[in-house]
């Protein structure tokens, strides 16, 4: 199956597919007993009160550390949860399928992803992403995937296949080998683009229904120079795309071949050589491509991948 959408970071990948919906929202999940329907309504509920303390606790420390206006979007969750309509859903769900309320939450994102989908109006898409984020949540609290993920889904090289990578996402990537990225939201000056450009990893945004097409573990390509994606290809065109993925590395080897030499313009002059830079896996990249020092620290990153708030000795330790 081959999807189009558009080129972000150049590069050929393939890999197993890492679907970050399945890792945090289990659509799957086997039928509840009928005398199971009450406990996995209390287990939502429980999780519903966790996830409430919280966004309480989050705001008032962004509010304090920062200011009231950069911790509001913790109220604007605390308001979907309190959505006495969303709450409803997800237990109707619970009740009349007998699913567990993870694959419950993630029928719900469908069908708000489904309803935003249909609205012209920019600033009601834009909340979707604020729905979403309160699922991811309420999903974490459920399963023990937020405090033991290395045991969950596939390794190896892997392709990252989101509808957009938010915040909640970046902090699970951690140390995996994340060799493409996926996004069916989003472009090139999204948070997926800069995150993949700047570790050089090849990535592909706005392709569509690829989250519907794609389950852990499956073969996929990411081509990022032709915005091209391709679930289980045939062996063929597997070897074809694992050939390309060898002059890729092949070509980044070669462009680094003059790295150790000094930074000299072609009129002789000296000049230093910096990297802009996410984190500390981005630094150690940098020096073993020769870069002489840091030109920009993006520390707008401490506080996206962090699960809480940075606090000041953190910030000075990163």
């Amino acid at each position: 199956m081959l999807r189009k959408g558009i080129p972000v970071s150049p590069g050929v990948a393939v890999g197993a597919a890492y679907s970050i919906l399945q890792v945090f929202v289990d659509p799957q999940g086997k039928p509840l007993a009928a005398d199971e329907v009450v406990e996995e309504l209390e287990r939502y509920d429980l999780a519903r009160e966790k996830t409430v303390a919280d966004l309480k606790a989050l705001y008032q420390k962004v509010s304090s550390q920062i200011s009231p206006e950069n911790a509001e979007i913790f109220r604007v969750h605390q308001s979907i949860l309190a959505d006495k309509a969303f709450t409803t859903k997800v237990r109707d769900r619970i009740v009349r399928e007998h699913c567990t309320a993870r694959a419950a939450l993630s029928q719900v994102l469908t069908d708000y992803t489904s309803l935003f989908a249909r609205t012209k109006d920019e600033y009601l898409k834009e909340r979707l992403a604020d729905v979403r984020d309160v699922i991811v949540r309420l999903s974490g609290h459920l399963s023990a995937v937020l405090e033991d993920e290395e045991h969950h889904g596939p390794t190896g090289p892997l392709i990252v296949v989101a509808d957009e990578l938010l915040p909640s996402h970046v902090v699970l990537l951690g140390e995996r080998e994340v060799v493409g990225i996926v996004t069916e939201a989003g472009g090139q000056t999204s948070h997926a683009a800069i995150l993949a450009r700047s570790r050089g990893i090849p990535a592909v945004s706005g392709a569509q229904g690829i989250l519907r097409q794609v389950k852990n573990g499956d073969t996929v390509v990411v081509d990022g120079r032709e915005g091209v994606v391709v679930v289980n290809p045939d062996p063929e065109s597997e070897s074809a795309y694992r050939k390309l993925q060898r002059e890729f590395f092949d070509l980044k080897d070669q462009l680094a071949e003059n790295r150790d030499m000094p930074a000299i313009s072609a009129d002789g002059e000296p000049f230093d050589l910096l990297a802009n830079i996410n984190s500390l896996a981005d630094c150690r990249a940098a020096e073993a491509m020769g870069a002489s020092g840091i030109g920009l620290f993006r520390t707008e990153y401490l506080f996206l991948t962090h699960p809480d708030v940075p606090d000041e000795d953190e910030q000075f330790e990163a």
